[in-house]
């Protein structure tokens, strides 16, 4: 199969992803338009989306004795989202998280989770002023955070995935057929 994306990234599974959402220069454009508006909310989201761990019985435990090392992790990637360049290195930088994760014993489900809660915050921090003030529409400015928060959700997933298969010494093509 080949490469359609333009952003030198070379993961064939995630060029599906893109293709089908319809990732482009433009989102992350619009991404980086977004950052005055939506960095200085970004705290007060980090510091909601704790509490909300925090009051969980099964993700309190993992915060224990690190609650400010996270908060701090966690406010980075939030501003990369609005900053960084969407290229290899980012996507590099995503499949890391995956691995400490898996290193961690952080199950996909924490990361669900927290997109799940992302995707139902992010349309509250831009305002109908706040959009028009950029040229755009709300729904065209939530619209490619919701595409990044679902293609961070899916290499931080398939990165964690493929060191499961690395630790059961099970190929990717041994578990389809397993699975088939």
């Amino acid at each position: 199969m080949a490469i359609k994306n333009t952003f030198g990234i070379h993961n064939e599974d995630l060029d599906v992803l893109l293709d089908i959402n319809d990732f482009t220069q433009s989102d992350v454009d619009k991404l980086h338009q977004l950052r005055p508006i939506v960095e200085s909310k970004l705290p007060e989201l980090t510091e909601k989306f704790y509490v909300q761990l925090q009051g969980n019985e099964t993700t309190a435990h993992y915060l224990e004795g690190r609650l400010e090392a996270l908060k701090a992790t966690h406010l980075a990637w939030l501003k990369g989202l609005f900053t960084e360049n969407f290229d290899q290195a980012y996507v590099d930088f995503l499949w890391n998280i995956g691995r400490v994760h898996a290193k961690l014993h952080i199950a996909p489900l924490f990361v669900a989770a927290s997109m799940s809660y992302l995707r139902a915050e992010f349309p509250k921090l831009i305002s109908y002023e706040e959009a028009q003030s950029l040229g755009y529409t709300q729904s065209e400015l939530v619209s490619p955070i919701l595409k990044m928060l679902d293609i961070n959700q899916f290499v931080i997933d398939n990165s964690y995935n493929e060191r499961l298969l690395e630790v059961t010494g099970i190929s990717k093509k041994l578990l389809q057929r397993l699975m088939s």
